[in-house]
């Protein structure tokens, strides 16, 4: 007995690194959004990786997946606030890196609209119910996602925020300390932005220095937001801890988000085990870099959908269409020739665009952070 017993404690030692060995997963940042790998059925598709998020497949999947219907309807909440009801079903036919998810639960939908805005075909969104039992380590600066199930030791300086999660979702959600105000955040990978809060919240803590975009604001999975956005810097207390000035922007009838234009300041610990998040801190400054104005086609037109409000861009307007970037000819739109135009925005820092009148302007990438006092 006694060496069946030092046997099996050797077969245990043998298998523990097994169980507990990480898997890396690279991924693209496309406008804030996390891209990663998905297989199915021995073929790659593209996944938006979002925590503020049920998990999500295009119905043109829906012949590969082998998926069983269950009885649960799921009604869905958007980042504009707009409900949706879906059938779930659930599958095993997921793997991302070698990682086989089990049992996932997810509700088809369509998300060709993904598509268009990140110049490759979207296929889904890996939600935070496919995180939990799993530690996501998110790391921005070489774009890698590692897994686990082993807790990485917290270090020195960083910080712990404790958070519950949402009743099937698993949504996390945590608490933030803005100007006296205590407000609640879902930590929302799937948001491009810093700490996004709701106009009701954001009318609490406001001052008269800020930024304003007016415009195109969010598209969702449901619904689209336009009208005018409030962008400021203001000092974040979370878990006791004063994290300094960080981007906080309004958004009507949204959630509150907090996004990964935060997070990238951060090598972020997103722990589903502990229900905590860690944030190891990289002495990195909020930057937020823009021309100030924001193109999509329209029909076959591409136009102004957003802008901010500064006197150097008064003179153009919502709307307008543009003819030229770079005296590139831009003045009939399809999606192939916007993701050049998107490139184009991409990899430069100082373009020159051309509206319908011939009227040129030389627009430059800034941290527009700098125009508040």
């Amino acid at each position: 007995m006694k060496k069946f017993n030092t046997y099996f404690l050797f077969f245990i030692l043998f298998l523990s690194p097994l169980f507990l060995k990480a898997t890396t997963i690279p991924f693209e940042l496309i406008d804030g959004k996390i891209i990663v790998k998905v297989t199915i059925k021995n073929n790659q598709h593209n996944f938006i990786f979002d925590s503020g998020a049920f998990t999500i497949i295009s119905p043109e999947l829906k012949d590969k997946m082998n998926a069983k219907k269950s009885n649960i309807v799921f009604e869905g909440v958007d980042a504009n606030a707009v409900k949706s009801k879906m059938d779930v079903f659930s599958t095993n036919n997921l793997q991302i890196s070698g990682l086989i998810m089990k049992d996932v639960n997810f509700s088809f939908a369509d998300v060709s609209w993904m598509s268009s805005r990140a110049c490759q075909e979207i296929s889904g969104i890996l939600g935070a119910n496919m995180m939990k039992g799993k530690i996501w380590q998110l790391d921005f600066k070489h774009k890698t996602i590692t897994v686990s199930d082993k807790p990485n030791e917290k270090p020195a300086g960083s910080v712990e925020i404790p958070f519950s999660e949402e009743n099937f979702t698993s949504v996390p959600k945590i608490n933030a300390k803005i100007r006296s105000q205590n407000i609640e955040f879902i930590f929302d990978t799937g948001s491009g932005m810093g700490f996004t809060i709701n106009q009701k919240s954001y009318d609490l803590i406001k001052d008269n220095d800020f930024l304003t975009f007016e415009g195109l604001l969010a598209q969702s999975l449901n619904s689209t937001s336009k009208g005018e956005r409030q962008v400021d810097l203001m000092e974040v207390e979370i878990s006791n801890i004063n994290l300094g000035n960080q981007i906080v922007d309004s958004n009507f009838n949204a959630r509150n988000l907090l996004g990964t234009r935060f997070m990238e300041n951060y090598l972020v610990d997103l722990d589903f085990i502990n229900k905590r998040i860690i944030l190891h801190t990289l002495n990195k400054t909020p930057e937020y870099s823009t021309f100030g104005i924001a193109l999509a086609p329209i029909k076959d037109d591409l136009v102004i959908v957003n802008k901010l409000q500064i006197p150097e861009l008064g003179e153009l307007k919502l709307t307008e269409k543009i003819i030229k970037i770079n005296d590139i000819d831009v003045s009939k739109i399809n999606n192939e020739t916007f993701c050049e135009v998107k490139k184009i925005l991409d990899t430069n820092d100082k373009v020159i665009i051309e509206n319908v009148s011939g009227k040129k302007y030389t627009l430059e990438k800034k941290n527009v952070l700098r125009y508040l006092n």
